[in-house]
């Protein structure tokens, strides 16, 4: 399993709004944050809309919100809305198998567990953590 440049920059989108929250955030703002073309970032709002994982504020101050509590958004949520297309050794049911396949499969299965058991909240948590430990003079690792 590959997370692509399109996942990535949702993970990192996703966590801005957390940081962010509760306050709404323009998609044109979080592209210059992210280094991104905002065409690029709308296309990645599209398919985390879809899927719940945000929504959009009306009016002065609006802009992008995350669509659930933090606690229960994992990274395979926000993974799993991006990369739609993904083709898994899953896909491949009724082709000859090869042993090469099967361990992909298998490999493939540690980590979407891994990742589901990852969520925002989880993230955040850790990141102050060692953003505190950064800022009392201590190299965080």
């Amino acid at each position: 399993m590959t997370i692509s440049s399109r996942a990535h920059y949702a993970i990192k989108a996703m966590l801005n709004l957390a940081f962010q929250m509760p306050n709404p955030v323009s998609l044109t703002s979080l592209a210059k944050k992210l280094d991104i073309s905002l065409s690029y970032l709308e296309q990645i709002f599209a398919l985390l809309r879809k899927n719940d994982l945000v929504k959009g504020v009306r009016g002065p101050g609006g802009g992008y919100v995350l669509g659930k509590p933090t606690e229960v958004i994992t990274v395979s949520d926000i993974v799993s809305a991006i990369d739609i297309n993904r083709k898994t050794a899953a896909d491949f049911k009724g082709e000859p198998q090869s042993a090469t396949l099967l361990a992909w499969g298998v490999l493939e299965n540690k980590v979407q567990n891994h990742l589901d058991g990852i969520t925002l909240a989880a993230l955040q948590e850790e990141t102050v953590a060692r953003m505190n430990v950064t800022d009392s003079g201590v190299v965080a690792a």
